[in-house]
């Protein structure tokens, strides 16, 4: 794990300067007049930074040497997403922590409705942002934001997360067949003809959790049986390059989100380190979140997290193939385009979120998760809301920071 952060420190250092001159080169002045945003001189700095994203965009990786190290392509092609998501917010007319306040987690439905979701209309103004396909931010009337949109940041290079998660093929199908619960994260999966590339399912990997109600000081925190997997440990050695890149810009998209998830997986390995509990040892995990679920092939009902907290972001990575998967909250009426190569932070506890049929091709997604108890025993305080203030700050400045 000290080797894992290492290079996720230093693949976050590399993004922070890239940003940085991004955002300061995007205006020629500051964005702000008497503490008030200038929405024509925002647009002008997005404008400035689409381009430049069109042009990476259009550029191939030609310094990609396998899976061992993250190229400075990459780094220039997540750099410029995130910018230009920061300088592209669209907003809701209320106050998240009221609005987290009223949104239940209830069990998903196929032909309505979560619980008591008609009802929040009547406290919350509706949102109906509609369809999403540029890097964008939805942002609360606080400033602050509930979800980071970043499309095309994975560049073709990331190809081998695919190939590696083919390994896991027959894995996942198991959880199928030998699955006998009803529950709707058992539902939904289409596998495709022969089993295809990645056949379908789920597997959920944690190295700490807590056993279903046994949740008190008393009750220890045990490893996931998957985590155990031959195959599981060969996928996240593959991914362990790929790990510390999606710890950096995360780090760089939501910074107190990072540093809450580094403490809390250090005390993790501390507790659990040695323990005839974890084998193999806790000290390999690459993420910084608390678990991973991958994903093959489901449709997902409205639903929002259970597990978490408001501002406990989770991380979801779309991959796969030749899919054209939509990404709807219906909270705010937005649609995102999820193609593969796209990375979301989302607030999962707050908005609901959904994905229906996608079409030709094959859906992969790796969601990465923190859990709220575990956070708690760790003595690890929730991280506030990432602010759209912390980032336009720095638009037309060339001495802003984000460390």
């Amino acid at each position: 794990m000290d080797q894992q952060m290492s290079q996720s420190i230093k693949l976050r250092a590399a993004l922070t300067t890239r940003i940085k001159e991004i955002m300061g080169k995007s205006s020629a002045t500051g964005i702000f007049r008497g503490g008030i945003l200038q929405t024509h001189l925002l647009h002008k700095a997005r404008l400035r930074i689409g381009h430049e994203l069109d042009s990476c965009l259009a550029t191939r990786d030609v310094n990609f040497h396998a899976s061992a190290s993250i190229s400075e392509y990459e780094i220039n092609r997540a750099a410029l997403t995130v910018a230009h998501a920061m300088v592209n917010p669209y907003y809701v007319d209320w106050d998240v922590d009221r609005f987290a306040e009223m949104a239940k987690v209830s069990t998903p439905k196929s032909d309505g409705p979560l619980a008591n979701t008609n009802q929040l209309p009547k406290y919350f103004s509706a949102a109906m942002i509609g369809k999403i396909s540029a890097p964008a931010t939805i942002v609360d009337r606080q400033g602050k934001i509930l979800t980071i949109y970043l499309p095309n940041i994975l560049s073709s290079s990331r190809e081998y997360v695919n190939s590696a998660t083919k390994g896991l093929r027959t894995l996942l199908l198991e959880t199928i067949t030998s699955s006998t619960q009803q529950s709707w994260r058992s539902q939904g999966f289409v596998v495709p003809e022969g089993g295809g590339e990645f056949g379908a399912g789920r597997v959920t990997v944690s190295p700490a959790y807590f056993m279903q109600r046994h949740e008190r000081l008393e009750d220890p925190m045990v490893t996931s049986a998957s985590y155990k997997s031959v195959e599981v440990q060969e996928w996240l050695a593959a991914l362990s390059a790929t790990e510390s890149f999606w710890n950096a810009i995360t780090a760089v998209s939501a910074p107190d989100l990072f540093e809450a998830g580094t403490l809390a997986i250090t005390c993790i390995i501390e507790e659990l380190q040695g323990s005839d509990r974890t084998s193999p040892p806790i000290c390999d995990w690459p993420s910084i979140f608390s678990g991973l679920e991958i994903i093959a092939n489901r449709t997902t009902l409205s639903h929002r997290d259970s597990g978490g907290a408001p501002s406990l972001f989770d991380l979801l990575i779309s991959l796969g193939s030749g899919h054209e998967a939509k990404l709807t909250l219906a909270d705010v009426g937005a649609e995102l385009d999820y193609y593969p190569g796209t990375m979301v932070f989302i607030s999962g506890k707050v908005l609901q979120h959904s994905i229906g049929p996608w079409g030709p091709g094959e859906r992969l997604v790796i969601a990465h998760f923190m859990r709220d108890k575990i956070h708690s025993r760790c003595g690890v305080s929730r991280p506030p809301f990432p602010t759209q203030a912390y980032f336009l700050q720095m638009v037309g400045q060339q001495d802003s920071y984000l460390l």
